[in-house]
């Protein structure tokens, strides 16, 4: 534009806002993307993130180019849900698949902290809480949860699952239900409340639990389930297996181990918890094969990812009832 065409005591600075501001008052905000995309696109800023810091991460995501696409064009700021209130926090989210709802109906995203008295409702998703007292609290799909204390939750239904993993000295976790309350000492245990049915059910993977209700109280170890019914009956005492069936969910939703910098034996050991399955070397060369150190980070599947990470030292595995057996190409 011409000196004799701007007006007087105009700059060329203020003709640029002057237009600007005319543009953006025929503009129309873009419209915010579907919710369900909402988990993606935080993991393509993660993804971002780790390239730009130089780490090497490397992560099967689904959509991961649609996500980023969508951070791109819309310039979206992605943040953490802080908790209501002056409610302390009590867990982290570690893990998400699908929509689970938190407090006041807002959904929980990795990295959110639930507070207290906050209600986890999962629909048809699952999610895995690092709790501040160190433990692993996972709840399963079609499930509500409240939390209540550092190391206590209730179940309104259906079903959770407990790793007390490196939860400090002394601080059992405890769930309340309305058909009985259950204790852990150092363990590894999954919670079911079917409240159409009237049961309610404790099985250990690992350690002990105490289970109480109507006045009685009853204990189980490794590979024993306790079955409480609305009727009143006595404690009944079954059997459940450590591994497969009634544990496949609680390995879809297992925290990421961060395997860079790890050896291989570290990662077996870690599988071997996370599975309820014995891990066995078929050869000595398998067993010193297995500490060699691995660079980077894998985040699949528990049996793709233990895939990968064998593959590094050119190892094999075969599935055998409980037992991993490790074996040499």
């Amino acid at each position: 534009m011409s000196n004799e065409r701007r007006s007087q005591g105009s700059t060329p600075d203020a003709e640029a806002e002057r237009a600007l501001k005319q543009l953006f008052a025929h503009a129309k905000p873009r419209p915010l993307p579907p919710e369900a995309d909402a988990e993606e696109v935080r993991r393509a800023v993660y993804a971002e993130w780790d390239a730009a810091t130089g780490r090497r991460v490397f992560r099967r995501r689904a959509g991961f180019a649609a996500a980023a696409s969508v951070v791109l064009a819309l310039g979206l700021w992605v943040g953490f849900a802080p908790s209501p209130g002056d409610a302390p926090a009590l867990a982290r989210v570690e893990r998400v698949e699908g929509l689970i709802d938190g407090a006041g109906g807002e959904p929980l995203v990795v990295g959110t902290a639930p507070a207290a008295g906050d209600v986890v409702t999962t629909g048809a998703g699952q999610i895995a809480l690092r709790l501040e007292s160190g433990g692993s609290l996972r709840i399963g799909a079609q499930s509500r949860v409240v939390l209540t204390g550092a190391d206590a939750a209730e179940l309104l239904a259906g079903v959770l699952y407990f790793d007390s993993e490196d939860a400090r000295d002394g601080a059992d976790f405890n769930v309340a239900t309305n058909l009985g309350n259950v204790r852990d000492v150092g363990t590894q245990f999954l919670a079911r409340l079917d409240s159409v049915a009237g049961r309610f059910d404790v099985g250990v993977r690992s350690g002990r639990i105490e289970l109480t209700s109507v006045g009685e109280t009853g204990a189980a170890g490794v590979g024993e389930r306790l079955v409480v019914m609305r009727d009143g009956a006595s404690i009944r005492r079954d059997t459940i297996a450590t591994f497969g069936g009634d544990w496949d969910w609680v390995e879809r939703v297992a925290p990421p181990f961060d395997t860079d910098g790890r050896t291989i034996s570290d990662f077996l050991t870690w599988f071997a918890e996370q599975t309820g399955r014995t891990v066995e070397f078929g050869s000595p060369d398998a067993e010193r094969a297995a500490r060699e150190r691995i660079t980077g980070s894998v985040d699949l599947p528990l049996l793709q990812e233990l895939s990968a990470v064998l593959a590094i030292a050119d190892l094999t595995y075969a599935l055998d009832g409980e037992r991993v057996v490790i074996n040499s190409r």
